[in-house]
């Protein structure tokens, strides 16, 4: 096959030689055929260009034929637009019926199945996502008895007569028949079921002294546990239809029913509130709202006072340890406690310990044993208000201390003195904390403490007094009795800033409010409030490189001393004067250890 070319006499480019026109220059070398070509182009234009109108709106392009724009929903034909706001604008007519004279009225009669002060009209249930798996909670009747062959009577079930007489039966049911049995007795009043096994095994005659009726030939020895099984049977399956009651019954408590815009009532619960569903008959969305109940106010039988005043210490730290066995490092004994509730009445102290809640079954289900220590607390408490004495307390261990014992109670942390101190002064029970020693001494030789946080110990230290007048020399051994504050003078603002002493006390404490005051230098002693230090930039934004700061004074490092505001809180006691100690910080359930291992611990007794 040959390939002719030929040369543009334009631009002398070269180009095949059935080429109409250059494609560099534009010379043309056949008028007519170049003619033809453009009009089969034009042609194929007009086409694809008539597929797509232009919107009059937004100029967008809309394919032929649609009667709104795509873009801004607007007509794309003015007179089709006039005639749809035409149709809209216009109502609906109404058609008057001309009744005859003879069937006038002058009232409109009732109609039956009114229901809520309007006419009854059909209820629906609301559509939504699970509408199609919605569960049926109604009863259904009993399935006809198995001796009836598969054919059910329209009259309901039947009962089966009671054997009685001389055609009574002298064998037991066999076994493949049981069924047949057991479904008899769940349809026959208890008395006839008697009656059926006293004729279906009547007593031999000749005296107690007779065999029972296994000994006759040719009958099967009776069994006592049949009776067991079935009497479980009945009691289990009546619990059941008492639950499927009270299933029901909540469930036509939580649900109500809501007009529609149609006419219908719709059907909706609780648990749907909030949602959007739609009508079943109209199809219309509309919102669930929330359905709120009023409480039933139980009617208080009268105020009345309590029977007996104790003062109650929630959440005490107990410790109960071998002096020989503790290492002497600072915090050591801090973790390792179980808290306890302390209560002082008739001038006696008890330690009440909980025990340790059962713990719940695979489905929820709590089982046999002591309940949540809310609950125990609970429990306690009304058991004394009601008896008026600390004995046969329910599922506590419980030890008291007598006014002759109290004598023994000491201050073991802080002392002052170090050769009197039990631990060589070293705080092991953790720092601002002040512990007692109780005189409840077991024959293993543990000994039993109780660390308390300042606000606590100053109501324990109160009770101490009023009920054995034995008093804790904590305020000689370094205990603050009040809150006390030194005022410092910033060095940037000459505003005074207030210093609490013996922060450790008030720091862990959730009886007290600490505020943080200002920085103070560890070389030279200048102090800065919060908003001085800010302004200024020292150690940063949020003062994290404050000690390694140069003090603008000395030229040293700053140091990491801060000042600080304590404020004691409210306490509030009840009509009973109980007190409630503050939750600590870190509560624990049980003994633990400083691994924070959970370990079982013997509660001393008493001696």
């Amino acid at each position: 096959m040959s390939t002719v070319f030929q040369t543009c006499p334009g631009c002398d480019s070269v180009i095949l030689a059935d080429t109409t026109e250059c494609p560099q220059c534009g010379h043309v070398f056949d008028e007519e055929r170049a003619g033809q070509q453009i009009a089969a182009e034009d042609r194929e234009r007009r086409k694809y260009q008539e597929l797509f109108d232009t919107c009059p709106k937004c100029g967008e392009q809309v394919r032929s034929g649609l009667v709104r724009c795509w873009s801004c929903n607007g007509f794309m034909r003015a007179d089709v637009e006039a005639k749809y706001k035409e149709m809209t604008n216009r109502p609906q007519p109404i058609i008057f019926s001309d009744i005859p004279k003879d069937q006038r009225t002058e009232y409109i009669p009732s109609r039956e199945g009114q229901v809520f002060g309007g006419y009854g009209r059909d209820v629906f249930d609301a559509e939504g996502d699970d509408a199609d798996f919605t569960l049926n909670m109604e009863e259904r009747p009993a399935p006809a008895a198995a001796g009836s062959g598969g054919k059910s009577s329209p009259s309901g079930p039947t009962k089966a007569p009671v054997a009685d007489g001389p055609d009574a039966p002298r064998e037991k049911t066999p076994e493949k028949t049981e069924p047949k049995k057991e479904k008899l007795s769940s349809q026959t009043p208890k008395a006839e079921i008697q009656a059926i096994n006293l004729n279906a095994a009547p007593a031999p005659a000749g005296g107690t002294d007779a065999k029972p009726a296994a000994a006759a030939p040719g009958r099967p020895p009776q069994d006592s546990a049949g009776d067991d099984l079935l009497n479980i049977a009945m009691r289990d399956q009546a619990e059941t239809r008492r639950r499927q009651r009270e299933k029901i019954q909540e469930s036509r408590r939580r649900r109500i029913l809501m007009p529609c815009s149609c006419g219908a009532w719709i059907r909706v619960t609780e648990d749907q509130a909030g949602r959007t569903l739609r009508c079943k008959q109209c199809k219309k969305p509309f919102i669930v709202p929330e359905m709120r109940r009023r409480e039933k106010t139980e009617k208080s039988e009268g105020a009345v006072g309590p029977n007996v005043s104790v003062r109650w210490f929630e959440n005490i730290h107990l410790h109960v340890i071998t002096p020989t066995d503790v290492v002497l490092k600072p915090g050591s004994l801090e973790k390792s406690f179980v808290e306890v509730d302390a209560a002082f009445f008739d001038n006696t102290l008890h330690i009440v310990r909980f025990a340790t809640p059962a713990k719940k079954s695979l489905f929820g289900k709590g089982t046999d044993g002591p309940p949540a220590v809310e609950q125990q607390r609970t429990e306690i408490r009304q058991h004394v208000q009601k008896t008026g004495a600390f004995a046969n307390l329910p599922h506590v261990d419980l030890v008291s201390i007598s006014a002759a014992q109290s004598g023994k109670i000491r201050l073991v942390q802080p002392i002052a003195e170090v050769h009197q101190s039990m631990f060589a002064g070293v705080p092991v029970f953790g720092e601002g904390k002040v512990v007692l020693y109780l005189p409840a001494d077991s024959d293993n030789g543990n000994q039993m403490f109780v660390s308390l946080p300042l606000s606590v110990y100053r109501r324990f230290a109160d009770d101490l007094q009023k009920s054995f007048n034995l008093t804790i020399p904590a305020k000689e051994n370094g205990v603050p009795g009040q809150e006390a504050h030194d005022q410092v003078v910033c060095h940037l603002s000459e505003v005074k800033i207030p210093a609490a002493k013996h922060v450790e006390y008030y720091r862990d404490d959730p009886g007290f409010d600490v505020e943080l005051s200002g920085y103070i230098c560890g070389t030279c002693g200048i102090a800065f409030t919060e908003d001085a230090r800010a302004r200024k930039k020292l150690g940063g934004a949020t003062a994290k490189g404050l000690p390694k700061a140069k003090c603008p004074k000395c030229s040293n490092k700053f140091g990491d001393q801060q000042l600080f505001k304590v404020t004691a809180k409210t306490v509030e006691e009840d009509d009973a004067g109980e007190t409630t100690a503050p939750a600590p910080s870190s509560p624990a359930s049980g003994p633990q250890t400083g691994d924070g291992d959970s370990t079982p611990m013997e509660l001393p007794k008493v001696e």
